[in-house]
């Protein structure tokens, strides 16, 4: 009898546990962020899906600093081994000459990464990569899935439109970044871990290692961090990131905090439920078209991105 009631309860509460649990961060993963959903961050460039595969990034205010724009496709899922798979690639490009500019004319001498006197170049940076996830605990119809691995390899290279000799930014974060203003390219692979703490927080850990040219000059970096989500639109991430690097003058390892703050707007459910960007009712409009049945798209629409998340 008590095996029966224990088996009882835990039907009725699986579906509880289920939605219970946060999806875990598309970020430095092969999933793209869900159609027709735009994610706006204070740090980070904001993600818009496209499509179901399609994926765009673009910071709206840093873009004016630091102009860019990376674009991520999720292009096959497969399964090796009886164990599934997402293959994704993110290609960029950016344009670090303004954010130089504007760092070497600040009025305190601590907030200066690069030097006054030193001429800043025009270089226009490419960036690539190949993404490669799988769940070591896969979704299903209880669970949201957990352990989420990811491993990725790319490469930087910059489009050098003048002369530049000037010493790079001596900072174990930055180090790597500007060493694509030089001729030759940076090329990196790293390995991310995504997974649940409980129904409310999330972890995620990362180490990436970086080289310019192959093994001459290379920084080890890495971040760990707790996310959590508040309500259906508010997400943020708290952490530590390290960061140990060989510099021509001498090695240098730096510890930093990481934090960040995300807001999320459904296109797709502020067209049904008529809200607006803050999730609030708009004030109601009589309309003669047919209404179509936005319950039945809605279970549609959950069983499908179920499957999609299964297979």
């Amino acid at each position: 009898m008590k095996k029966q009631i224990r088996i009882i309860l835990f039907i009725l509460l699986m579906p509880v546990f289920a939605l219970g649990q946060n999806p875990l961060r598309t970020d430095g993963t092969a999933f793209t962020v869900p159609v027709k959903v735009l994610e706006l961050s204070l740090f980070r460039p904001a993600k818009y899906g496209l499509t179901k595969k399609d994926q765009l990034s673009i910071h709206p205010v840093g873009t004016f600093i630091l102009p860019h724009i990376f674009y991520k496709r999720k292009w096959v899922k497969f399964e090796l081994f009886r164990q599934k798979f997402i293959f994704s690639s993110r290609h960029g490009i950016y344009y670090p000459k303004p954010a130089l500019k504007i760092n070497q004319n600040l009025p305190f001498d601590e907030w200066k990464f690069y030097p006054e006197d030193a001429d800043v170049p025009s270089v226009l940076a490419l960036q690539s990569e190949v993404l490669l996830s799988h769940y070591l605990q896969e979704p299903d119809h209880c669970s949201a899935g957990d352990y989420l691995i990811t491993a990725r390899l790319g490469f930087k290279y910059g489009l050098n439109f003048s002369d530049f000799e000037q010493p790079l930014i001596y900072k174990p974060v930055l180090y790597r970044e500007t060493e694509v203003l030089l001729p030759g390219f940076v090329w990196y692979a790293g390995v991310q871990l995504n997974g649940h703490i409980n129904f409310t927080y999330n972890y995620f850990a990362d180490l990436d290692y970086y080289s310019y040219g192959f093994t001459e000059d290379w920084s080890l970096e890495g971040k760990i961090a707790v996310s959590g989500y508040s309500g259906k639109h508010f997400s943020g991430f708290a952490g530590l990131k390290f960061a140990y690097s060989v510099m021509p003058d001498k090695n240098r390892f730096a510890l930093l905090p990481v934090a960040g703050i995300s807001y999320f707007i459904d296109f797709r459910k502020r067209r049904k439920s008529g809200t607006d960007l803050f999730g609030r009712k708009k004030p109601f409009k009589h309309d003669n078209s047919l209404d179509r049945d936005d319950k039945y798209y809605e279970d549609l629409e959950k069983r499908e991105n179920l499957k999609d998340s299964v297979n």
